[in-house]
């Protein structure tokens, strides 16, 4: 039920216009004598603010007395319970929060904070980890600066890890990653690619020892081209491990054959060969194939009569040598020769103190 627009006591003892929806500014003061005549011979009417207009001119409420039999009639006030209000109007502020409007008077706006947006920028420390990856990865290919490389891969991994963790884009970190991965396979690759091929180059088809001048073994009964480690007796025993007094069957190699180990034979089966000498050339830089064999065949002449008996002059045996080569030299750190006689006819026992 809505009450009309007219004057009515706001409790207040003053009389104030209702409008029909809400209070007003407008205001009569005193209240009614009984009879319906006002105690105040002139209202006293309050002018309206400025920023509401002025109604139409109000007409004096006149009390009406009701019939003696008539039953009262319920009281209704001008206004309404909290709980009786209307459903508040939306109004909606700048920033875009909604606040309900009360009693017909628009709802306030409060300022709001804006809620903070997602970074959009892109982390420094990720940047500088996919960059640090990228160029360990190219410096890691290579053998002399592989150490700094791996060095500067794991520094970009990590802060590529980290950049994960920062508020920003995440493609640098991501990529970082990837590619530390990716490149770390890539670069152990290329190395060991790298380090196999100059090995190979380095090496050649070098044996692991070489021959020195051996002997001419035309006119003698020999195994020829026959495999070392077929003949009967023999045991294939490496260069490291052989020993003085050795027995050695005749094989003759060409200067195509990798030698890792000779055969020997006890010295009672028919052989040829004996090792009778064995000594370290002086450590440093490898002097050259042609400059370590004069080494090694001084070395090995100088020992030979007192091992066979006389002279190498008049000595009906000969001698000969295996000596390290660069790769033994450089990657064994083999220094060793053997001094090996040879006679021209097979023998069985030692050609120790042989005398011929």
């Amino acid at each position: 039920m809505t009450t009309p627009a007219g004057w009515y006591d706001d409790g207040s003892g003053n009389r104030r216009w209702w409008d029909g929806l809400q209070w007003t500014e407008h205001v009569v003061t005193g209240r009614p004598a009984p009879g319906g005549e006002s105690t105040a011979s002139e209202p006293t009417v309050q002018e309206p603010t400025a920023s509401e207009p002025a109604p139409e001119a109000p007409v004096p409420a006149v009390p009406i007395t009701p019939p003696a039999d008539a039953e009262p009639a319920p009281f209704v006030p001008p206004y309404t319970l909290a709980g009786q209000m209307p459903a508040p109007a939306a109004t909606t502020s700048p920033a875009g929060m909604t606040y309900p409007a009360y009693g017909g008077y628009p709802a306030a706006s409060w300022p709001v904070a804006p809620s903070p947006q997602p970074a959009t920028g892109v982390p420094v420390v990720g940047i500088i980890g996919l960059v640090a990856v990228v160029i360990g990865v190219v410096c890691a290919c290579f053998p002399v600066i592989a150490i700094a490389g791996w060095a500067l891969l794991a520094v970009g991994f990590v802060m590529s890890l980290i950049s994960l963790f920062l508020r920003g884009r995440k493609w640098p970190g991501i990529t970082g990653l990837v590619v530390a991965v990716v490149g770390a396979v890539l670069a152990a690759a290329v190395s060991f690619l790298v380090l196999a091929t100059s090995s190979i180059a380095e090496n050649g088809d070098s044996p692991f020892a070489a021959p020195g001048d051996r002997p001419s073994s035309e006119g003698d009964s020999s195994t020829g081209r026959e495999d070392p480690s077929t003949i009967e007796g023999a045991e294939m025993v490496p260069f490291e491990e052989l020993e003085v007094g050795d027995c050695l069957p005749l094989v003759e190699y060409t200067d195509d054959d990798v030698i890792f180990d000779l055969p020997v034979v006890p010295c009672e089966q028919p052989h040829t060969d004996e090792i009778y000498l064995i000594f370290d050339v002086e450590d440093g830089e490898f002097p050259g194939d042609d400059a370590l064999g004069v080494t090694a065949s001084d070395g090995c002449l100088a020992a030979f009569e007192s091992y066979v008996g006389v002279s190498y002059d008049v000595s009906e045996l000969d001698y000969y040598y295996y000596q390290p080569t660069k790769s033994s030299w450089n990657h064994a750190s083999d220094r060793t020769v053997q001094c090996i006689l040879f006679s021209y006819e097979e023998v069985t026992g030692t050609l120790k103190g042989a005398n011929y």
